[in-house]
């Protein structure tokens, strides 16, 4: 209750009263409510003059996402508020006119647009601020026209209106399917006055509110915040014109926000941020103007608080703003040499963290790095990767041979079974390498700036005892738009504020750089960050991940090739810009949420039609080296190349030219089948003219059937396949062992339930696994039964009442490898198929390939950590083995693992149904293979059965006799006969000066080898992931000194030229 003193519009308050927190607590919030007593409150006053209609409104409905320059040639008609704009992903272009009216001279005034959607102010051509409009968090719908009216100022400007929300247009519901009908009101759109004083007040009773309710009343500086907003709002007057009452409440809130803290208070950087996912639930050409909206008004904000930092990930997002947005790249560089926006992370996407092959993750950065170092001079000392669904083992080797020391993630905090133990620590990978690590103990990189967030900084880092501080990400994100004026105004309160942390706003590497003394106190987590959410994301998208498979092998094989091409061929240029273009489409695609599968339809149209692009190029690649090395006109012989690190003798379709030739095999589809061998990186010739024992290997394969079952034999394997296509044998000769758990029975599809909590495209949950659904046997016949080649087919024709399933089951006479070449017509709703493999084999852990390298997990649910992990991540190849026997399980395009016990299963297809409806529907091809093989995985051939089963042997045509001396371009030599060391990658240098060769120790101890070639070059020299020279090593007559690589270590070599 208060008395109102007429004279000078100030108040007087009673005397103090009793207590009564909850009540207080309430008042304030009501005081600065935006829908209660707005009219008497002060949030209220903060636009205290609004014209309503003074501005004049027309529209050009855009035919699409057009520049700038075609927007202005448009027919533009009137339209006001109140009219609705569609249909979703549609654009419309409006030009605003009018004048700031004489009464707001010497005012601050505002634009304020909302048309409930995404846009961007533009004037003559220059991208100014992003708005978004709605009703939520992140609403940006105010625009500054002039700090002080003068009241006769025009208004001229143009918007770009997007028909999309910041996180697209689902249909009832954030992550549902996108509605394509959904249309957007243009609500507002007015000149108002700005009383900055009111903001200001507004913002400090907020936080006043936010300290009293984090800290509570028992703290000393939460009831002292209580009892100054209580003081503050006794003292306001709204309707005071001369504004005294309001600056004795502001000097009450200064006074609190001015006590300092004491020296031991716990330190943490801010650093604004814009998360933008390239591809989520909306398209790629949606988030370039998405960068665009958010940079524009970001570096508008650098112009107004000086000491703003802001730091940008992903290589991509520059290269896309250089183009569209030229004018505004311009001033995003300005800000890069004045160190305000912060280039970081150092990869050309945010990558997934699993599924990409390790050669991609060095790709990553190579081509981001490279492009900060030409567009800005600099190179990012941080990885950062804060939105990514799990962490390989290999990362922090890959990240620091590409030159950072330094991580920044936060997405475990999201695990929902086991919290993490750790905030600041070093993270070791599996071949020993660390990374200083820091997961912001805020858990996100969408901070608002909140007192919450703020003292949660503080209050959840599990390591402040070892190192006081943290860091703090702020600004929206996800669909971009980045830190707004109220979190800007929010820490210049927060600096130094008695009872809460001390906030600074430096840049990660400052960060860094006071944490980094600290590291001898940190703790170490050794091996993945393995994900507790979102495990469904090794498997849905099938076609997506089967495209980033083949992709990393085509462009692998195209430089190779071209390499070769390149060594031999003075004529040959290097197809270095072709290169660029596809490496670039495939690290795209690669982005966290594309190659999980977890975005809409509508990227992953993209996202193939991009695979396909890669495609046409590196065969082109491919096709035109081939032809430059094996130049000649006559072309009746052939080559056969071997793109992988092993010497291989395969069974192979024949060109058409051996079709009437002897000793080889004739295909139930009228192909012919031969035997060849090439060695590793290198040629072998096949001659047309020969055709006795070329193609014959000393072994065959033969297949019999008997009441039904069929049972195929060649001299490592005896397979026993029931009528149904289900294996009730895999005897593996040299050990004399069975490979199936007697009594059971492999090759056999299960269907899961697949209801997960909400994240449905994301998430798996591990209460699937007690629910399976029936499923229709299938029907096996023999085709082939030799002697290359046995093959039976096996039909599914109701796997289920909407799904079939078309298999043909193929052994070959060179290898133990039994193949199933997968056809599915998938109609499901919220199932997942599995193929299991309930094996003879008795082991604790199974193993599995990741980047360069593999690790081990257990197959049991001993702990909660243990259980946690019941779906894992996989490369080429899953094994389960014990001593002296084991069982793998590999595949041509699939990610997803499970094993319990002895039971081996790999995740085929899902069928969730958003945010993609038509998730996996339709017509899905994979290969999957089960190798039984003597030894433990070491003493096996499992990885070099999983090269041959994803790198094809490539058949060309050469003129007769070209390729007789032909033989391993580049190889390892081990005195110790060790075929640990493998050469990943061989490419023409980023600087031209020489070949690279990336090479790994792929079993797990130490490797000593020497580097040979048969072609001419003047030397060696080791470099970084980044190709920069480290040091010089011998090189004598195509030979190197000795290399000693420890566990999965990768290494990076130059070969001069």
């Amino acid at each position: 209750a208060v008395v109102s003193t007429q004279s000078t519009g100030a108040l007087r308050p009673f005397k103090p009263m009793l207590r009564h927190t909850s009540i207080t607590l309430e008042r304030v919030e009501k005081f600065v409510s935006d829908t209660y007593f707005t009219d008497v409150n002060i949030y209220g006053k903060i636009y205290p003059k609004i014209l309503r209609h003074p501005l004049q409104l027309k529209v050009f409905h855009a035919p699409g996402r057009i520049s700038y320059d075609e927007a202005m040639k448009g027919e533009y008609v009137e339209t006001k508020v109140g009219e609705s704009f569609g249909p979703s992903w549609s654009t419309h272009w409006f030009k605003v006119t009018g004048s700031i009216p004489p009464q707001f001279k010497g005012k601050e005034v505002h634009l304020l647009w909302n048309s409930g959607s995404e846009g961007l102010i533009w004037k003559d051509g220059e991208p100014l601020q992003g708005l978004t409009g709605g009703t939520w968090v992140d609403k940006r719908i105010h625009y500054r026209l002039t700090h002080s009216a003068k009241g006769d100022e025009k208004v001229d400007l143009e918007i770009e209106m997007a028909c999309n929300g910041m996180f697209g247009v689902g249909k009832d519901g954030l992550i549902n399917a996108p509605d394509p009908t959904r249309t957007f009101t243009l609500s507002q759109a007015e000149v108002a006055v700005y009383d900055p004083l009111a903001y200001s007040l507004y913002l400090d009773l907020i936080m006043l509110h936010e300290i009293a309710k984090k800290l509570h009343e028992k703290n000393v500086r939460g009831a002292q915040a209580l009892y100054v907003a209580n003081q503050m709002i006794n003292i306001i007057n709204v309707e005071d014109e001369s504004r005294e009452t309001w600056l004795k409440a502001k000097q009450l809130s200064k006074e609190f926000f001015s006590v300092p803290n004491g020296g031991a208070q716990h330190s943490v950087t801010a650093i604004g941020h814009c998360h933008i996912d390239l591809g989520w639930l909306w398209p790629y050409a949606e988030t370039r103007r998405k960068a665009g909206r958010s940079w524009a008004t970001q570096i508008l904000y650098m112009e107004d608080y000086p000491n703003y930092k802001f730091t940008q990930s992903q290589a991509q997002l520059f290269e896309w703003c250089k183009k569209d947005y030229p004018q505004l790249y311009k001033r995003v560089i300005e800000k890069v040499k004045s160190g305000q926006f912060v280039p970081t992370g150092g990869t050309w996407v945010e990558m997934d963290g699993n599924l990409p092959s390790g050669e991609s993750f060095v790709r990553q950065f190579v081509y981001g790095q490279k492009l900060y170092k030409q567009e800005f001079g600099i190179q990012a000392t941080e990885f950062w990767l804060p939105d990514t669904f799990g962490y390989s083992g290999q990362l922090p080797q890959v990240v620091t041979h590409c030159g950072i020391k330094n991580f920044i993630t936060q997405k475990l905090s999201w695990n929902n079974i086991n919290k993490f133990p750790y905030n600041t620590f070093l993270w070791e990978g599996i071949d020993g390498s660390q990374v200083l690590t820091h997961f912001p103990p805020a858990n996100t990189y969408n901070s608002n700036v909140s007192i919450k967030e703020v003292v949660n900084s503080s209050k959840n880092n599990k390591d402040k005892d070892r190192s006081n501080h943290s860091l703090l990400v702020f600004g929206h994100g996800d669909g971009g738009g980045g830190p707004n004026v109220e979190m800007l105004e929010r820490l210049e309160r927060v600096k130094d504020v008695d009872g809460i942390p001390k906030v600074e706003q430096e840049s990660t590497a400052h960060f860094f750089s006071k944490v980094t003394p600290d590291k001898e106190k940190l703790l170490t987590w050794i091996g993945e960050l393995y994900f507790e959410l979102h495990r469904g994301t090794y498997t849905s998208q099938a076609k997506t991940k089967l495209g980033n498979r083949v992709s990393e092998i085509l462009l692998h094989d195209s430089e190779f090739v071209a390499t070769l091409a390149h060594l031999v061929n003075k004529k040959y240029n290097y197809p270095q810009d072709k290169l660029d273009v596809a490496w670039k489409y495939v690290l795209l695609n690669q982005f966290h949420d594309v190659l999980p599968g977890s975005s809409i339809g509508m990227v992953y149209k993209d996202a193939l039609e991009y695979y396909g692009i890669v495609s046409k190029i590196c065969h082109e690649i491919i096709d035109e080296a081939k032809d430059s090395i094996f130049h000649g006109n006559e072309k009746k012989d052939f080559a056969v190349i071997n793109a992988t690190s092993f010497d291989r003798t395969e069974v192979i379709t024949l060109p058409d030219e051996f079709k009437k030739a002897k000793n080889t095999q004739v295909t139930f589809d009228g192909k012919s089948l031969g035997v060849v061998s090439s060695p590793s990186l290198g040629f072998s010739s096949i001659h047309t003219e020969k055709t006795s024992e070329e193609f014959f290997h000393k072994s065959s394969v033969s297949a019999h059937e008997s009441n039904g079952v069929i049972t195929l034999e060649n001299s490592f394997v005896r397979v026993v396949i029931q009528s149904d296509g289900e294996i009730s044998s895999v005897f593996h000769k040299p050990t004399k062992r069975e490979a199936i758990e007697p009594g059971k029975t492999g090759n056999k599809f299960v269907l899961f339930d697949d209801i997960p909590l909400f994240w449905d495209g994301w998430d798996t949950e591990v209460y699937s696994l007690q629910k399976t659904y029936p499923l229709g046997k299938g029907k096996a016949t023999l085709l082939e039964s030799g002697p290359l080649r046995a093959v039976v087919q096996v039909q599914y024709p109701h796997l289920t009442q909407l799904s079939s399933i078309s298999q043909v089951i193929t052994l070959t006479a060179t290898s133990p490898r039994v193949d199933f070449i997968t056809d599915v017509d998938w109609h499901e709703s919220r199932k997942f198929l599995k193929v299991e493999f309930p094996t003879s084999v008795r082991s604790p852990t199974a193993t599995y390939e990741i980047q360069f390298g593999h690790v081990t997990r257990p197959t049991h649910f001993n702990t909660t950590w243990d259980m946690a992990r019941f779906e894992v991540c996989g490369h080429r190849w899953g094994d389960l083995s014990e001593y002296n026997f084991g069982f793998a399980l590999l595949n041509d395009s699939k990610y997803g693992y499970q094993c319990h016990r002895n039971v081996l299963r790999l995740s085929l297809l899902r069928a969730p149904k958003s945010p993609d409806d038509e998730c996996d529907m339709g017509s899905q091809h994979f290969v999957y293979s089960i190798l039984p093989h003597k030894g433990t995985l070491q003493e096996s051939d499992v990885i070099k059965e999983g090269y041959a089963l994803n790198y094809p042997l490539r058949v060309t045509g050469l003129p007769q006799h070209a390729a007789e001396n032909l033989s391993t371009t580049f190889k390892v030599i081990s005195e110790e006969g060790s075929k640990s060391v493998i050469i990943e990658t061989i490419k023409i240098a980023e600087d031209k000066d020489g070949v690279v060769l990336r090479v790994y120790e792929s079993l797990g101890g130490l490797a000593k080898f020497k580097l040979s070639s048969s072609l001419p070059f003047k030397g060696l020299v080791k470099c970084s992931g980044l190709e920069a020279q480290e040091k010089h090593l011998q090189w004598d007559r195509g030979v190197s000194e000795e290399i000693t690589l420890t566990p999965f270590q990768v290494n990076t070599f130059k070969l001069l030229l």
